[in-house]
């Protein structure tokens, strides 16, 4: 069957509207959650619309007008000359994310901070005669020497990516790659995370190429019993994945430093969801793009 869409000029597809739909629910549960409303989201999305505009959608060689992005994105003439005068919004902070991010990636990663069975050493928080030089303030040394590493340490411990052990050595927690802490916190992953899955299903859905990896293992008619063991599972492997991943990042950084102006960013992400069938869920399958 043909989309039904697809074939009609100036309409969506159906199956994307449809898509959009589905995404849509998650983040409107997020807004109602935290008292955002409808209005307030359309001024979101106003902003939004212009910069992916001005972002994507150029013409070479010409300036992107008014008259262009009231034709790409329906926003009336006045609101965008409006929102393009106005001074850029400015992100909230995410210095003690990324630091604290940094910090626990060279733990786990580097091998100078790993210790004979491959983890993370566990680290005194000042330096110490016969541990050759490794410490936590160290550690942060090495990556930043703009904040104070007992600053970074009371996140870190606050959040419950480092633990204190009862020889006041620190240690990086079993889930230290698993966000957690204040709203502000979250919301920075929250922010980072679905914004580059999204890009990378949207940079698929839209025909980028070379396609980017996106995979998802979609299963139904399961037990809870079964839905537990698999979670425990995937978390396991995932964990394994990343930590091998962030090791082979961590060396090539080093070993292959890119110039300033060719530096890229690099995300690899694992999550699992569960949830109720729905009545009209489709036989079980295996895995899907």
């Amino acid at each position: 069957m043909q989309d039904q869409g697809a074939d009609q000029p100036g309409r969506p597809p159906d199956a994307v509207l449809a898509a959009m739909r589905r995404v849509l629910g998650p983040l409107v549960r997020v807004l109602i959650h935290f008292g955002i409303p409808y209005p307030a989201l359309l001024g979101l999305l106003k902003r939004a619309y212009l910069a992916e505009a001005e972002r994507g959608f150029a013409l070479p060689g010409r300036p992107m007008s008014d008259s262009r992005i009231a034709l790409l994105t329906g926003l009336h003439r006045k609101d965008i000359s409006q929102l393009r005068q106005e001074a850029p919004e400015a992100s909230p902070p995410a210095v003690a994310a990324t630091l604290a991010t940094q910090v626990v990636s060279r733990w786990i990663g580097h091998p100078d901070w790993r210790g004979d069975d491959g983890g993370p050493l566990a680290l005194p928080r000042a330096p110490r005669p016969g541990d050759g030089g490794r410490s936590f303030e160290a550690l942060v040394a090495g990556i930043s020497r703009d904040i104070r590493p007992r600053t970074l340490l009371d996140e870190l411990l606050r959040t419950g990516l480092v633990i204190e052990a009862p020889d006041g050595l620190l240690e990086v927690a079993a889930a230290a790659e698993v966000p957690r802490g204040g709203t502000d916190r979250l919301a920075y992953y929250f922010g980072r995370n679905l914004s580059d899955h999204l890009a990378t299903a949207a940079h698929n859905l839209t025909g980028g190429a070379p396609p980017m990896l996106e995979r998802t293992l979609a299963f139904d008619g399961l037990s809870p019993a079964a839905i537990a063991a698999l979670a425990a599972q995937a978390e396991a492997l995932g964990m394994e994945m990343l930590t091998r991943l962030n090791a082979a990042a961590v060396a090539m950084a080093e070993s292959d430093p890119p110039t300033p102006a060719t530096a890229q960013r690099f995300t690899a992400g694992i999550f699992v969801y569960s949830a109720p069938d729905p009545a009209s869920a489709p036989p079980a399958g295996g895995t899907t793009p």
